[in-house]
Formats: C-alpha cells, sequence, structure tokens
C-alpha cells in the first residue's frame, strides 16, 4: 500500500503548482505527479477482504510504474540504440566485432578479467610511483553481475558485461524519470531520462562499464528515500558500494536523510518510528567499508586500496588538479597548428560537461536555498553535490570529469524543467544531442583514449 506524504516533509516535495509562464500543451489540469496519486490512493478505505497480498501488491505496483515509464524508456532506448548503432556500423565497416569492442574497452578489461578470474591475475605493468596495476582497485558487483550473466547466456564475458550494462541503463533511467515524476510530474521525467541518454559521453552506458548499474542503484535507492522506505535505500546502498568507491556520495545522502527523519520523530514525539532510518543510515556504508575492509585484509595493509589506486596517480587535492587541466587545456585550444591543438579539440565536449554540471549545480543549490516548486529534495541534493565534490577534488594527470559525473543525474533536473517549459524547443535539441553523442560515441569507443 503506498504510503501517504505529509505537506511538512522535507525528504519528498509537493508537486509544483501550474507556471502560468509556461506553455500549456496538454488539458487544462497539470498531469498529477506520483506522489499526489499515491497520496490520493491513500485516502480510499480498503474492504476486509479487499487487501492483496505483499507479492501481488509489489507487482501491481511495478507494473503500473512500468506503464508509466514506459514513453520515457521508449525514448531513453531510441536515443540509445542510435549510439550503438553508429557504434555497429562503424565497428561492422572496419571489420571490428562490436561486442567485444564494448565489453573490453579500457575498464571494461579489467572488468572483464575480473569476471574470468577473480582478483588473482593482473596485466603485469607498472602504473605510478613504481606500483603495480592491480584488478583491485575495480569493485566487485559489476563484474560478479557479468560474470553470472555470461554463464547464464552462454554470450560470454564481454557479452555478460555489455548485457548487464544495457539492462541497468534501463534501469537507470527508469529511476531517474519516477524520481522526477513523483516530485513534479511525467513530462520533466521524460526530458530528464532523455537528456541523460544523450550526454557527450553516453556512450559509456553501453561499455562494459559500472557507471549504468551504479546509477541505477543510486536512483532508487533515492526513489526509496523519498518514499521513506528506508531499509531499502539502505540495501540499494550497499550494493552501490559494492560497485563504485564514490558510493561515498550516496552514503552521505541516506545519513543526511535519516538524520533529518529522525529530528523530525524526536520533535514529534514518536521514537517508536526511529529505527528504520537509524538502521538505513548503518547498513549504508557496509557495502562500500567492506570492500575496502576485504582488500585490506587480502594484501595484508589498512591502506591497501588507496596505495593501489596511487598506481593510477590518483589522490586528492581538493581540486587544483583541475584546475590547472582546465588551463592547460584553454591554452593548447590556441596551439594553432599544433598536434596539442588537435588533442585538446577532442577533449572540448568533456571539458564543456563539466563547467555544465558546474552551472547546473550552482542553479539547483540556488533553486533550493530560495526554497521554490522546483527545488530538489535534500537527500537528492546531497547525492549530487557529493558526487560533483569527489570528481573535483580527484588528483588524477587525466580527470575523468564527464564520466565520473554519469551518475550525477540530479543535476539534469535543472535542464529538464528548462526544456519541459519550452516543448517546441526540447524536440529538435535533443534530437540534435541524439546525433552529437551518437557521433562523439564512435570517437571515443575507435579514436579517443580512455573516457574521461
Amino acid at each position: 500500500m503506498p504510503e501517504p506524504t505529509s505537506p511538512e516533509a522535507t525528504l519528498t516535495v509537493q508537486s509544483a503548482p501550474a507556471d502560468p509562464a509556461a506553455p500549456n500543451t496538454s488539458a487544462a489540469t497539470p498531469p498529477a505527479t506520483s506522489a499526489q496519486r499515491d497520496a490520493a490512493a491513500a485516502s480510499v478505505p480498503r474492504g476486509a477482504g479487499a487487501v492483496p497480498s505483499a507479492s501481488a501488491a509489489l507487482l501491481a505496483l511495478l507494473a503500473r510504474g512500468l506503464r508509466r515509464a514506459a514513453p520515457a524508456l521508449a525514448a531513453y532506448a531510441a536515443v540509445r540504440a542510435l549510439g550503438v548503432l553508429a557504434v555497429v556500423g562503424w565497428a561492422r565497416g572496419h571489420h571490428i566485432a562490436p561486442i567485444t569492442r564494448l565489453g573490453t574497452l579500457w575498464d571494461a578489461g579489467w572488468y572483464a578479467r575480473i569476471a574470468d578470474h577473480g582478483y588473482a591475475v593482473a596485466d603485469g605493468l607498472i602504473g605510478a610511483h613504481g606500483i603495480p596495476y592491480s584488478p583491485r582497485a575495480f569493485f566487485p558487483l559489476y563484474p560478479w553481475l557479468g560474470h553470472l550473466a555470461s554463464r547464464l547466456t552462454g554470450l560470454g564475458t564481454a557479452g555478460g558485461l555489455v548485457l548487464v550494462a544495457w539492462s541497468a541503463s534501463l534501469l537507470a533511467a527508469w529511476g531517474i524519470f519516477a524520481i522526477a515524476d513523483r516530485l513534479w510530474g511525467p513530462r520533466v521525467g521524460r526530458i530528464a531520462a532523455v537528456l541523460w541518454g544523450v550526454l557527450p559521453l553516453a556512450a559509456v552506458e553501453s561499455y562494459g562499464y559500472s557507471e549504468p548499474l551504479f546509477t541505477a542503484l543510486c536512483a532508487w535507492s533515492l526513489y526509496a528515500l523519498l518514499r521513506r522506505r528506508w531499509l531499502t535505500a539502505g540495501v540499494l546502498c550497499v550494493l552501490a558500494g559494492l560497485t563504485r568507491p564514490s558510493a561515498t556520495a550516496l552514503i552521505a545522502a541516506v545519513a543526511v536523510a535519516a538524520v533529518v527523519e529522525l529530528r523530525r520523530d524526536v520533535t514529534a514525539r514518536r521514537p517508536r518510528r526511529s529505527w528504520r532510518p537509524l538502521v538505513a543510515a548503518l547498513l549504508a556504508p557496509l557495502g562500500w567499508l567492506g570492500y575496502l575492509a576485504y582488500t585490506a585484509w587480502a594484501v595484508g595493509s589498512p591502506t591497501a586500496y588507496f596505495h593501489i589506486q596511487a598506481a593510477w596517480d590518483t589522490g586528492v587535492d581538493f581540486g587544483w588538479t583541475i584546475v590547472r587541466w582546465y588551463g592547460n587545456e584553454a591554452t593548447k585550444l590556441f596551439a594553432f597548428g599544433h598536434e596539442a591543438q588537435r588533442h585538446a579539440l577532442g577533449r572540448l565536449p568533456m571539458a564543456l560537461t563539466g563547467l555544465a554540471y558546474l552551472g547546473l549545480l550552482i542553479a539547483s543549490l540556488r533553486s533550493w536555498r530560495r526554497r521554490d516548486a522546483r527545488r530538489q529534495p535534500l537527500p537528492v541534493l546531497v547525492f549530487a553535490a557529493g558526487l560533483f565534490l569527489v570528481d573535483f577534488a580527484n588528483a588524477s594527470p587525466q580527470p575523468p570529469i564527464a564520466r565520473f559525473l554519469l551518475p550525477a543525474f540530479p543535476l539534469l533536473y535543472p535542464a529538464a524543467h528548462w526544456l519541459a517549459d519550452r516543448p517546441r524547443l526540447a524536440r529538435p535539441l535533443l534530437v540534435a544531442a541524439a546525433v552529437g553523442s551518437a557521433c562523439y560515441g564512435v570517437a571515443l569507443t575507435f579514436h579517443g583514449g580512455a573516457p574521461s
């Protein structure tokens, strides 16, 4: 049975009233958000024999959610299919196996090695500071699922990894839509899902990379927080912590949501309700901490994971490396006739994506501070800001700005609102973005370096 919403709730934001300046392209009344439908359903009494079983209720809820999300998922699948078909067409024209390419490219090769051999086999190469590259730098859930998929389907390791990534990307798009639909209605949700599929580095959503799985787990954990499904949010956060190290941003979001809820319960003198958010907050870091503890045990050093990461010359310098990188790239753009200019032009979409995310984060923070109807709930904003800070604090010589921010989908919501207010402009812009993303994906897959 859906949970009722509270007008005073910090975690759940009521739907915005219709904007008189926005074009009215549908009925006179705006479409109801999922939060409004849940509240209406909760107010309808059930008869004594009308209460369904838990499994039947869950299946009915999933079916209803899938029907509502179907247009968004179809649009997302269409723009990603365009990108995949462009990659497949180029690969076929150059006698390259496309699935093998997608499932073994750069980091995907590490995941494939882990799926086949576990953490016992490395590539034998030496990285920065004389430290050997180690597969233990990569978290285990995604390669484990890829191995399981390859065994169940017979697709091989690369095929299994790509299958998991493609399935997870659809679940992620659904979660992105579900959050926006609950807060602001389906139009914003559909546009947000498509925006995620037309980012310059959206090709990574089709690689054998862990970003799609991580994004799906984060999206549905945040959605569970909005519905106050505390244990579900905590368990999904545990799984996210077994997928990528940047799960620290989601852990912070769950902790903040739990603190807000506990404070509300104490103020309202409802201590009996406080155990679920407390358990969620305690569960949240277990996956992330568990893998770091396992690595420390396996290697025999409490700082083993961070030592392994140093082979990639990564660290934390609170943004100084990012600033220098932008400065260097800007200088190279004016190196006319030099090879450095060509490389800088190739990295320009990633650099601009990072700056766009900065602008969207500022817009999100301003909206939240003004407490307007389009602001994001605090846990969602904490997650997005946390990912941004983790990314921009990275001290890598070639910072993976755009790729590490792929899971920061809440930063796309301000852009989705802007496009939802301009439906005549939204469609051509999204189509152009899909074509550009597909072309850049081909260049990235076959001619670029590691996606960053």
